[in-house]
């Protein structure tokens, strides 16, 4: 039996349309938790473990330890590995489940995530692939996968997957610690976007 899903209400900015705090824009996905991306060396995608294909769910390590330590080794094997949230969509929604109330409005916890996000991603399982899925690399910046900033893109790539068969389940991506560093000025920069106002990210023990 599939394990019953959660969700998580999350506050969610985009970074690259946060030049200054007061235009930003901020999004309220539901998240099901943390999806490991992971790119080999000069691959031209990124892979994500999957820990239920039926309903596209990542498998990822029991603590943030665990991450980290997967992301270690990668960068030793001159690999790649980002963070992103899994976000509740259509393949969380079929026959009825006790996490469903009687009215089929979902049970949320009552504590919210606060997330910086550089967009959202799609990720997705072609037909007859088992155990993983699939993004996109970013044309721009190497070590991040490809996004959105705007979630219409991303409903209209998610019909073009989904007509030619594919699985999908759309993700954000997420701030980490290692992409800031001190500017002229002393204070943290983001690496990809330097003008934008960024908050400390998320801590992976509350995606966990």
């Amino acid at each position: 039996m599939t394990p019953r899903p959660t969700f998580t209400k999350a506050l969610a900015r985009l970074v690259p349309a946060a030049g200054r705090a007061e235009h930003a824009r901020w999004y309220r996905p539901l998240v099901t938790g943390p999806a490991i991306l992971v790119r080999a060396p000069a691959a031209a995608t990124w892979t994500v473990d999957i820990a239920c294909d039926r309903v596209l769910r990542p498998r990822t390590p029991r603590c943030a330890a665990g991450v980290d330590r997967l992301a270690r080794l990668l960068a030793r094997r001159g690999g790649d590995c980002r963070v992103g949230a899994a976000v509740i969509g259509p393949l969380d929604a079929p026959a009825p489940d006790a996490a469903l109330l009687a009215d089929g409005a979902v049970r949320l916890p009552a504590r919210r995530l606060r997330l910086d996000i550089y967009g959202w991603a799609l990720m997705y399982q072609p037909p007859g692939m088992r155990g993983r899925a699939v993004v996109d690399a970013d044309d721009r910046f190497p070590d991040l996968p490809a996004v959105f900033e705007l979630p219409l893109e991303l409903i209209d790539r998610t019909e073009f997957m989904e007509a030619r068969g594919f699985r999908t389940r759309p993700l954000v991506i997420l701030t980490r610690p290692e992409d800031f560093a001190p500017g002229p000025d002393g204070r943290l920069r983001n690496r990809f976007f330097p003008e934008a106002y960024c908050r400390p990210p998320c801590g992976l023990d509350r995606l966990l």
